[in-house]
């Protein structure tokens, strides 16, 4: 009886999946594969926008100075106007004419937006051509000193500048990029060089993520991935940063998108084929460990998860034993001792000690002791939320990054869908690589104290519009999931009145 029961759960259960998938899906396994941006996501997300952020300032007032309001508003107009009118104009052209469009586009206005910010917005309001000087005022000296010694024009050796720069492993990466670049150019610009060569990593993650779309999704949904990576505005702010973050989001476009290409190979799994994406991932422990870590992480996910169709248990033992190999010889020891930390984080409370300390720190918010992993799971893929008010007059960025942050909310509807379908109808094997790193690093951020910092989640956000690409795919068959999104837009008001409450409240400012 119990096995007749059992047998009845299962055909239930899947018959459950395929009535949702029918229903919802619009076609899970063959979405309509076009390439252009669909006009009902265009104008109803740049006028849900406006009306947020009307809402807030009618009900808080604290209107941000007229040129954060401008960049916020002007970066959800160019992501959905210009992607839209990008998507329809490139829609009929080669895939080598497509891209080398996506370039170019990408490069200028990220170039425009380093422009901006070197010449007018940081002399104005931080007094320098780089903005705030927090990390900067050492990633840029030590980049310096390290230049010195590529080029033999000090006097200090090695030892010495680690000594009196290194503050950790994870942080060496970024100076020693800065100090090929000071080197090559003779230390002609401290930080123009650097933002220009920023803005061409820029635009190649949408080239990168492009290739990884098409060999999951296929080709609609990788040009609208290449497009929202092109016109996404988190991706171009950091562009004009000199903090790390534009590089570390070009390596681990690079990293996954060249292991991918190798997981991909199956059967044809070979050393040549993996290498580039090992190499690329082991640059990522000295930029951010975690990241790193995530990466691995997912590569041996897929090795061990994948169907053995995809690839052979022979080549799974011999991929695994390579990417074991190369990480242990590469960071072993960084390695071991950085999962005893996260370990660490996790048992012990320093998450609710940092989130003390930012509510008694000066200018803190007396809410954030509240927050903790709990809060920020659920949240993980659509925060951090928009700052539509003047909660306080150092945080800039979260004011110009409004618009992106209310970007991410909204396609967080689309990539918690597709994440749901996949597990559903069982498709996630195919595609364990990208879905382990992703989650994997969202399972970090979340036990640590940066769950809510935008600039920490940035390395995702290649993954998340590729993953919001594919939901819009499969939403334009589907009526349902249309209305859905429509009722998303409506909560998203909600959302950002709520947040910021909590931000002018927890303040003291209402």
């Amino acid at each position: 009886m119990s096995q007749v029961s059992n047998t009845k759960n299962i055909f239930r259960r899947e018959m459950w999946t395929e009535r949702m998938l029918r229903n919802y899906g619009g076609g899970m396994y063959m979405p309509h594969d076009t390439v252009t941006m669909p006009k009902w996501i265009v104008g109803s997300s740049i006028t849900f926008f406006f009306i947020s952020m009307i809402v807030c300032w009618i009900f808080f007032g604290r209107v941000p100075n007229w040129d954060l309001v401008f960049v916020a508003s002007l970066s959800v107009v160019i992501f959905f106007s210009l992607g839209n009118s990008m998507s329809r104009r490139l829609s009929n052209v080669s895939e080598k004419h497509f891209l080398k469009n996506i370039f170019y586009v990408g490069f200028t206005v990220r170039m425009i937006w380093v422009l901006y910010l070197y010449f007018i917005f940081n002399p104005n309001y931080y007094g320098t051509t780089f903005g705030d000087g927090a990390d900067v005022d050492w990633y840029i000296p030590f980049g310096q000193a390290l230049a010195d010694l590529i080029t033999n024009d000090t006097y200090l050796t090695l030892s010495q500048i680690i000594d009196n720069y290194m503050s950790a492993i994870d942080d060496v990466g970024y100076p020693i990029i800065l100090a090929i670049e000071y080197a090559i150019t003779g230390k002609e610009s401290d930080v123009f060089v650097p933002l220009l060569v920023k803005s061409i990593m820029g635009a190649c993650c949408a080239i990168m993520i492009y290739h990884v779309a098409k060999r999951h999704f296929g080709v609609g949904t990788a040009r609208i991935t290449a497009l929202f990576i092109c016109l996404n505005p988190n991706m171009i702010y950091w562009c004009g940063s000199m903090m790390k973050e534009a590089e570390m989001v070009f390596f681990c476009c690079l990293a996954v998108d060249k292991l991918d290409h190798g997981l991909s190979s199956g059967n044809k799994l070979t050393l040549r084929a993996l290498w580039p994406g090992l190499l690329a991932g082991l640059i990522l422990f000295f930029m951010r460990t975690a990241l790193g870590l995530a990466l691995f992480i997912g590569v041996l996910a897929h090795i061990v998860l994948a169907s053995n169709q995809i690839i052979s248990v022979a080549k799974k033992i011999i991929a695994g034993v390579l990417v074991a190999t190369t990480l242990f010889v590469g960071v072993g020891d960084r390695l071991i001792e950085q999962s005893k930390g996260y370990l660490d984080v996790v048992r012990s409370d320093s998450q609710q000690v940092n989130m003390e300390w930012r509510s008694n720190r000066e200018g803190g918010n007396s809410f954030a002791k509240y927050a903790s992993a709990t809060i920020f799971a659920p949240l993980i893929f659509t925060i951090p939320f928009p700052t539509l008010n003047m909660a306080n007059e150092g945080q800039l960025t979260q004011m110009q990054l409004a618009g992106g942050s209310y970007i991410k909310n909204i396609l967080s509807f689309f990539v918690i869908m597709v994440l749901l379908l996949l597990l559903l109808s069982g498709e996630w094997r195919k595609h364990v690589f990208i879905l382990a790193y992703m989650c994997g690093y969202l399972v970090v951020l979340v036990f640590s104290g940066f769950a809510q910092s935008g600039r920490f989640h940035m390395p995702i956000w290649p993954m998340l519009m590729l993953f919001a690409a594919y939901g819009i795919q499969i939403a334009k068959g589907n009526v349902h999931l249309r209305h859905g999104f429509n009722i998303v837009l409506m909560a998203e008001v909600l959302v950002c009145l709520v947040w910021n409450w909590f931000k002018l409240k927890g303040r003291g400012m209402i």
